[in-house]
């Protein structure tokens, strides 16, 4: 522990060496340190809570509308696969599409019907039925479209090699291909489209047709986030992460991103580019297996908040650089009459306080300053010269003090000699008196206690009951209603024999019949209440009688009690006495103090006859 304080003390010279001096470096480095270092930090903090509530807010907004954007394409999904479905269990269309007779009449009869339903179908799509073209081929080969296409239209410009193939070795009716637009005979800015192609047939009858339904997906997301609130940038992934489709040309994704998308995951997930600051979150497209991801850039939504911060940060170290100069003009202005002044302080000191301070080329409060320094000066040699006389005077009362402590150990063992002597003597009541009143004289002249416990303070009064009853002619008892358990609560050193002092002078120097007093303690709560009752004359007859004899010794007491409890449990303790019927009741409240008995190191300077 010592080696630690002395290390702990050692840094702390080490911080001060470094510390400024001069008053005026003082000034300026505390002002800076506690003002505007604090200020900085807090604008900067500020900045930083305002760019992370708009990134929070952003965030929010962007996750909604990357949800809503797949919801939508999950909804289409769904829908298109339940076109299709209705399609091959139409029995319209079965009828259609197995129809033997080609004459051109009825050829365009059945070709008209058949697009108008397609086109119904689509336009329960609405509002993306822009952007899906159906289109059916039956066996003959003849098309049959829910557009318009700019030409004529044959099979194979429908029905694409790679998807009958994949269906033919998946064993399946029904897949999903995204691949070229093809030759569709409709307008498009992609070159690409997700095509859902399907089988149409009954039963286990042969196939009556070919079903193919595309959806053109990159002109459909460029239309959804136009009524968005927050322009981002959205990019559809595929499995293997290479990019579908993104609704700004100029949009492109960092390779480590790309690279990380890659990664199979199923999960929405939000990241934060820090080197482009660029927010990114991703949603999964189950149905699909890609992935949808948009792209903020936050340097377009907080850019002005970043030019403030840049411009506060220029203006503050400007700010600064005057606070500086000027802080040192005036601190040097205040420190150079106060430098004059300490250097004219030190030779008054050296001078033991004899001489005085110029004060005639001083103003203000170096003035002020200078002339209370005189004045402390001229104090300060009088309290020396008060000070040596003072010393005198405490060596004397010293050597006073030093005899006066022989006094009560010489008075205590000449009662103790007596003691003894009346033992021999066989003088047992005079060896009893001798003992009450050494225990009376020990605790009186033990200054250095003021709480003793309740049984001491019992017995205490025990011996002085002793006394009084041999040095007094009439008679009385005392009655002690004092439960054991409080033996060790802790009460005012001679406050109960004060009380039963008062009672014994006061109450039965002029009662006829036998005095009683009686002693209580009881425990209220967190407090002692203490009563001493006697039948004696009163207090209004006990009144009168001191004046009579022109005795004061008794109240002065009392007054002494009450101030001792006064201080000693500030105000928390009462006191009052209380005329009964016959005789008083004094009463005493003290807080509830228990203490834990002293068995070892007890002494008695007046031996028990035990002993």
């Amino acid at each position: 522990m010592t080696i630690m304080r002395i290390e702990g003390r050692y840094k702390m010279i080490s911080i001060r060496r470094w510390l400024p001096s001069k008053i005026k470096y003082k000034l300026f480095f505390a002002i800076l340190l506690f003002v505007f270092v604090p200020l900085f930090i807090f604008q900067i903090r500020n900045y930083s809570q305002i760019e992370e509530i708009l990134r929070q807010k952003v965030n929010w907004q962007t996750e909604l509308q990357i949800e809503q954007v797949k919801e939508k394409f999950n909804l289409l999904h769904t829908n298109l696969l339940t076109h299709a479905l209705e399609i091959e269990n139409d029995p319209r269309f079965y009828t259609w599409l197995t129809q033997v007779d080609d004459s051109l009449t009825d050829l365009d009869t059945r070709r008209i019907e058949i697009e108008n339903e397609l086109a119904h179908i689509n336009s329960r799509s609405s509002p993306n039925s822009v952007f899906v073209y159906y289109a059916l081929v039956d066996k003959q080969g003849h098309v049959y479209t829910s557009y318009t296409p700019l030409k004529r239209l044959r099979a194979n410009d429908v029905l694409s090699n790679r998807g009958l193939n994949q269906m033919a070795e998946s064993g399946q009716s029904l897949i999903w291909l995204e691949e070229e637009m093809g030759d569709i005979g409709v307008s498009s800015h992609n070159e690409r489209q997700l095509s859902l192609l399907s089988v149409l047939q009954q039963g286990n009858e042969e196939p009556f047709g070919y079903l193919q339904v595309s959806f053109d997906y990159d002109s459909w997301l460029k239309s959804i986030i136009r009524d968005f609130p927050v322009f981002q940038n959205y990019f559809l992934l595929d499995a293997d992460g290479q990019i579908l489709s993104r609704t700004r040309n100029s949009a492109s994704l960092a390779a480590e991103w790309i690279e990380r998308f890659q990664k199979p995951s199923n999960k929405a997930e939000e990241y934060f580019d820090r080197k482009s600051n660029m927010l990114l979150n991703v949603q999964y497209l189950s149905v699909m297996d890609w992935k949808l991801v948009s792209q903020f850039p936050f340097d377009s939504y907080i850019g002005d908040i970043s030019g403030m911060k840049q411009q506060y940060l220029k203006t503050y170290t400007i700010f600064i650089g005057l606070f500086v100069l000027i802080t040192f003009v005036i601190l040097s202005s205040l420190t150079r009459p106060l430098q004059l002044l300490q250097r004219k302080m030190d030779k008054i000191v050296t001078s033991n306080f004899r001489d005085r301070l110029n004060v005639k080329r001083m103003d203000g409060e170096v003035l002020a300053l200078a002339q209370s320094f005189n004045r402390m000066t001229d104090d300060i040699y009088e309290l020396f010269t008060k000070l040596k006389l003072e010393e005198k005077q405490k060596e004397a009362m010293h050597f006073q003090m030093l005899l006066s402590q022989m006094n009560p150990h010489f008075l205590l063992n000449t009662l103790n000699m007596v003691k003894w002597q009346a033992v021999l003597s066989k003088q047992e009541d005079i060896a009893e008196i001798c003992l009450s009143l050494g225990k009376l004289l020990e605790t009186s002249l033990n200054t250095n206690v003021d709480l003793i416990f309740v049984k001491d303070e019992l017995e205490l009064v025990r011996a002085y009951v002793y006394i009084t009853q041999k040095r007094w002619q009439y008679p009385f008892e005392v009655i002690y209603l004092v439960d054991p358990t409080l033996d060790y609560v802790l009460v005012p050193k001679l406050s109960l024999q004060l009380l039963v002092e008062n009672s014994i002078h006061h109450g039965f120097s002029k009662l006829k019949d036998k005095g009683r007093i009686v002693i209580r303690m009881t425990e209220l709560g967190q407090k002692l209440l203490i009563e001493v009752e006697d039948n004696g004359i009163g207090l209004k007859h006990a009144e009168k009688m001191s004046i009579l004899r022109n005795r004061k010794r008794n109240g002065i007491g009392l007054t002494n009690l009450r101030e001792r409890l006064r201080l000693l449990y500030k105000g928390e303790a009462s006191f009052s006495l209380e005329e009964l019927s016959q005789g008083t009741l004094a009463r005493a409240t003290i807080p509830l103090l228990v203490s834990n008995p002293f068995l070892e190191g007890e002494s008695q300077l007046v031996e028990s006859n035990s002993g």
